[in-house]
């Protein structure tokens, strides 16, 4: 086995009332020894009993346990990443369940790549109740409930490494490369999705090749309350909030209109047109998809609003 030591990190915000037992219990059974690891678990300005539930591991985990009163997940694994000693980080959420094998799995991948910088695993669905509807099969799952289900290791196109189970070699972050404060989870508003993938753009643009390990398995936990059409159209609104910040420089240019460019003005009618003429109609692929854009397209101009000035679509 090679000697690569690993930090995990995740933050949470209210996790004790969620699925944050589970995680920590799936990281115990791990096959990795110990010695070989730490756990750097961030309460993110939780007002349940996270912070305590995280205590009562510390007899069972190699864990550190930190608080950052600042709302906000990226700033949460900002102050981790401060901390972290491991050759590798593992990236992870307070929502899945980890296979026994999966950090023994990331350190064996690691090792045998080591011209890879940057490495994502399988994520799986592990719904609270099994899905049904037809509609599950419309719908993008990766950007919806970050699921990655491919099977086949090898190289892999940054965009495809995902934040639950996304590995980066410490020497490419060193003391500077951080997640953007202004993209990410917040509690109680709309936000930027997207915080994981614009880090490992960005470390792609430095040169950072990225690699898929199949063999190192979490599963995600997805709530029977997620598995809507009406919250998945409205998950849209988040994603197209986020993709200014991540990709600036596809914002169209020339005129604007209450800061929004004219091309994205008349591709918002486009969709909220066809959005309002087949919402009455029975369901099919072609009325969510509509509805769903007509979201995006809605989170797509406040991005645009929030993240790009004016002068950078000249």
């Amino acid at each position: 086995m090679s000697d690569l030591f690993v930090s995990v990190l995740f933050s949470s915000y209210n996790g004790a009332s969620r699925r944050l037992r589970h995680t920590l219990d799936s990281l115990v059974h791990q096959e990795l020894p110990h010695d070989r690891w730490e756990l750097i678990a961030v309460d993110n300005n939780s007002n349940d009993g996270t912070f305590d539930l995280l205590e009562t591991y510390s007899d069972k985990l190699p864990i550190t346990i930190l608080q950052q009163r600042k709302p906000g997940k990226s700033g949460a694994l900002n102050m981790a990443l401060d901390r972290v000693k491991g050759d590798l980080i593992v990236f992870t959420d307070d929502d899945v369940r980890a296979e026994p094998n999966w950090l023994k799995a990331i350190v064996d991948c690691a090792a045998a790549h080591p011209g890879y910088g940057v490495f994502g695993g399988r994520i799986v669905p592990e719904w609270e109740k099994e899905p049904k509807d037809r509609f599950i099969e419309w719908i993008p799952m990766g950007s919806t409930f970050a699921i990655v289900d491919d099977t086949q290791s090898g190289p892999c196109d940054p965009t495809k490494v995902w934040g639950p189970n996304t590995i980066v070699r410490r020497e490419l972050l060193g003391t500077s490369v951080r997640y953007r404060e202004d993209i990410g989870p917040l509690p109680g508003k709309i936000f930027a999705m997207g915080e994981d993938a614009e880090i490992i753009i960005r470390l792609a643009a430095n040169g950072a090749k990225s690699y898929r390990c199949a063999e190192a398995v979490v599963h995600h936990w997805i709530p029977a309350s997620s598995v809507t059409e009406d919250w998945v159209q409205k998950r849209g609104e988040r994603l197209g909030y986020g993709m200014p910040a991540l990709f600036p420089d596809e914002v169209p240019g020339g005129v604007r209109l209450s800061g929004v460019p004219l091309p994205t003005w008349i591709e918002s009618a486009q969709w909220a047109f066809r959005a309002a003429m087949l919402y009455l109609l029975p369901r099919s692929k072609k009325r969510f998809w509509a509805i769903w854009k007509y979201y995006y397209m809605r989170g797509y101009r406040a991005g645009i609003r929030r993240y790009v000035s004016q002068t950078m679509t000249q």
